[in-house]
Order: structure tokens, then sequence, then C-alpha cells
């Protein structure tokens, strides 16, 4: 009876595939860069405009816990702006929603010793060993009652996202063995979902892990409400999302302004048009009840910082550029998620002339701009011709970029700019580190690339002090992203060999 009811459920989703998401969702992620107050409401203020109705706030460290304070960090915010923050959006219509990890991407709680013994693994500190029932019950039930003691949202987003290390340890193993890797996962996250249930408020999880694994769904609560996330691929990545429906499975959908391979010096703007373009009607024709639109200034994968078994810091291996210079695939997005109108052809040709005001060459640059082709120079990529290709396509868009004069929104424009100066300094730096590193090098060459790294060192310092005062007023501390933990401290320590 009841999978007739789901089969039902699925095909009045899809006879309904017209009507507007229920929860339409913007993303904030806090994990690696931290945005003023004042710009939180400023995005808060553009989302409503934009016609959604709720924020995902994924606060990590910059909660301000009591009972657990040891996971603040020094960017946290106060209990006064967090509440100031949820009233304000209240009052715009904005919907805030907390996403607050409890399996995997825990590493700002595991690092800690007073959680040390959830860990799964003792070196990889990203996920909670889910056999550990009590203790972390325990521990995440203390969260949890923070986090849902100032959100007065109906929901409780509890990540389970990219358990990579699912079945690891021997205990685990030994139970993969006997009942699956899908029970092993639905256990823990049914447990989770309780101490949500207990807060009166209905779970949320991302669907990788369970679209992968989906025997034991079933044990899952009936409330509970299943993001798909994609960003750029095939619908079954991770599995057959018609097996979740067909159980009556709520099902959101989200896409991504920001995502892998992005990074402070390289954005795949075109990736994130055709993911909009592509994804949003395939979630209304699933019948999706919502849409969250993520932006991720990191992968959530981390170096660590060590002193003996303590952690000192995480290092993201991977951070973006700040979200506000991302207005051109967020306005897609809107218009995708309320018009039906996904980007088209002459989009950002529109987008050009309605936020800039620009037409006839302005307009066209700013096409090109968006669709040129940013790829990481890795791998089989790493070599200087390879390179010095790309450079030299980023120069001359460059050169086309400085004869674009905007009527309006010059700061935007201003961002744009410093991203594209900001990857031509990388891969200047690249060419040199790669003739550097090269089999071909000899000591004769060491003057010459120490005096073109100097030169790239005093463009970089200029790059930074644009990049502070750029965002000054986004981010909490704007001379973190664009320090000595990007690609400008490899830089330094390689010209002071070759000096």
């Amino acid at each position: 009876m009841r999978r007739f009811l789901a089969i039902l459920l699925l095909l009045s989703g899809i006879c309904n595939a017209g009507k507007a998401f229920e929860v339409r969702a913007v993303y904030v992620d806090c994990r690696t860069q931290v945005m003023t107050m004042p710009a939180l409401k400023a995005f808060a203020n553009q989302a409503a405009a934009g016609g959604m109705n709720a924020i995902v706030m994924e606060w990590e460290a910059t909660f301000p816990f009591r009972n657990n304070a040891t996971l603040c960090n020094s960017l946290a915010y106060t209990e006064e702006e967090v509440n100031d923050f949820i009233g304000y959006c209240s009052r715009i219509g904005i919907e805030v929603i907390p996403l607050q990890n409890c399996f995997g991407h825990c590493e700002y709680i595991l690092r800690h010793e007073r959680y040390a013994g959830l860990r799964e693994d003792s070196k990889d500190l990203s996920q909670v060993c889910p056999l550990k029932f009590a203790e972390a019950s325990l521990t995440f039930g203390s969260i949890f009652e923070e986090i849902a003691s100032v959100h007065p949202s109906r929901y409780i987003h509890i990540g389970c996202d990219e358990t990579r290390l699912l079945g690891h340890d021997k205990a685990c193993s030994a139970y993969v063995d006997e009942h699956g890797k899908s029970r092993l996962f639905v256990e823990y996250v049914a447990r989770m979902c309780e101490l949500v249930h207990k807060l009166g408020k209905t779970p949320i999880i991302w669907g990788d892990i369970l679209l992968a694994y989906p025997e034991a769904a079933s044990l899952l609560p009936s409330d509970i409400v299943v993001v798909d996330w994609n960003y750029g691929w095939k619908p079954d990545r991770f599995g057959d999302i018609d097996k979740l429906l067909l159980q009556g499975i709520t099902m959101w959908g989200a896409s991504a302004l920001r995502s892998s391979p992005d990074n402070i010096y390289l954005t795949q703007w075109q990736k994130h048009l055709d993911n909009i373009r592509d994804y949003v009607p395939f979630c209304r024709k699933k019948g999706f009840k919502g849409i969250i639109e993520t932006s991720w200034s990191t992968s959530g994968q981390y170096g660590y910082v060590m002193d003996q078994n303590s952690v000192i810091a995480l290092q993201p291996i991977r951070e973006v550029y700040p979200a506000v210079a991302f207005g051109m695939p967020l306005t897609a997005f809107f218009q995708a998620v309320n018009e039906g109108k996904t980007p088209g052809d002459s989009f950002v040709k529109d987008y050009a002339a309605g936020h800039f005001g620009l037409d006839g060459s302005g307009a066209e640059v700013m096409v090109r701009y968006f669709a040129m082709g940013q790829t990481p120079v890795t791998g089989k990529k790493y070599n200087v011709d390879f390179i010095s290709g790309v450079l030299s396509v980023a120069e001359q868009m460059r050169k086309d970029l400085m004869t674009v004069r905007p009527k309006r929104n010059k700061a935007d424009f201003r961002h744009l700019a410093l991203m594209l100066d900001i990857r031509i300094n990388y891969l200047k730096f690249k060419v040199l580190e790669c003739r550097f590193e090269s089999a071909s090098f000899d000591a004769s060459q060491k003057e010459e690339i120490a005096s073109g790294l100097r030169r790239m060192l005093d463009d970089a310092q200029k790059l930074q002090k644009r990049f502070v005062r750029l965002n000054k007023d986004f981010l909490k501390d704007p001379s973190i992203p664009l320090g000595d933990t990007s690609y400008i401290g490899k830089m330094k320590e390689l010209y002071a060999i070759c000096k």
C-alpha cells in the first residue's frame, strides 16, 4: 500500500512540475570566509528581492556556542548578532535553516580532545564513527539543542554527506560485512534524526550517500528531507533518485554558485550557468519540494597543522573567491526558480546591460569574459607551453576588459577585474615554477627566475591590497583568502630559494 501511495505521489509531482518550489533557498558557508553582519543582512535582502524564502546557514565554528564553546573560532559571531540576524531575516520573509554537521565534515569538532573519542580514524578527522551511538547522541544532542534554541526554523539540516570513511575502522568494517553500508549509514542517521525530533524540528540530510546505498532507506523517519546536490553532472551520478521518490521521501535539489574546481584564481562561470540551466528544470520535473543554491568557499577538505597529536589549525586545501563576486549566476538562479527562465544564449548579455549598463562592444566583452575557459594547470597540463598558452588567453581578456566602462555597479565590475588579475599573476608564477622544477633546469637560470618572481611578488602585494580594499565590508578578515596560505606563500618560498 505504501509503495502504491508513493507511486501516486511521484506521478503527482511530475504532473505538478510547473508549480513553484515550496522552499527556495540560498546558502551561506562560514567555514573559511566569514561575512560581516551588514554583509549578511544585505545578502538576505538580495535573497528576498530574488524571490527566496530561506537561507541555509552553515555557521560551523562561527556560531556562539556556550556549552560547546571550544568549537568557536576567533571570528565567531556574538549571540546578539545571531539573534538579530535571524530576527531580521524573519521580518523580510526569510527562514534561516541551520546546518550542523554530525557525521562527515566534522573536522572542526573532532580536532578537539573533548570530542576525539568520536573519530572514525585517528589521523583523518573528518568523520564520526557511526557505531558510537551513545557518545554521539550525547555530543550532538547538546550541539543541536544550542543550535535549535536560537533558530525558530522548522528544520535542522544535519549534513551527512561525503562520509568517505564509511566502514573504515575494524568494527564498522565487520558491521558492513554482516549488514551492508546502507544499514551502517542509515541507522546512525536515524539516531541523529531522533535528536532533531526531540527538539520539534524536521531533519534534512544531503542525498549522496543514501542514493549510493539506498537499501535501508525505509528505516529513516517518514518526515526526513533528502537534498540531491548536483553541481554539473548527470542526475544519476550518486544513484537512482526515483528509488527514493518511490518510497515517498521528500526531496529538494541543490545547484551551486561556487564549487570544484573553483578557487581563488580560477572560476568556471559557464559550468555554473549550465548547471542552473539543466538542473533547476530537472528538479521541477521531478516534483522536488525545495531547491537550494549552494555557495562553497572551500572543498571542505583540510590539511592539519599538528603539534604532536594536537591539531593547531585546519588548512583548507582549496579556497574560492568571496561570494560577493557571484551576482551573475545568482541572478540566473533567481530567474530560473521564479520565472522558469533558464539562462540561455542571451542571458549574460542581458545581465551586462541590466546590471552594468553596458551595450554593444562592452556587453560582448562581458559575454567573452564569463565564457572564457578556465582549467587547472596540474597533472599532464603542468608544462610551460600549456600554461603559457592559458596565460596568453587571460592576458588578452584583460586587455579587452580594460576597454569596458560600466555605468553602474562599478564595485561588482572591479571584483571581476581583480579575479582575472589574480589568475594572471598565478599563471605567471606557474610558468616560472614549472621552469624551476623542470629536469632541464640548471643553475644559470636561477637569477632570471628570481628576478621574475620578484616582479610577481610585487604584483601580488598590490593584488592583496586591492583584495582587502574590495572585501573589507564583506568579510570579517579579508586578509586571509589571498594570504600566505594561498599560492602566494609558495611564490615567496620559491623566491627565497632562488634569490
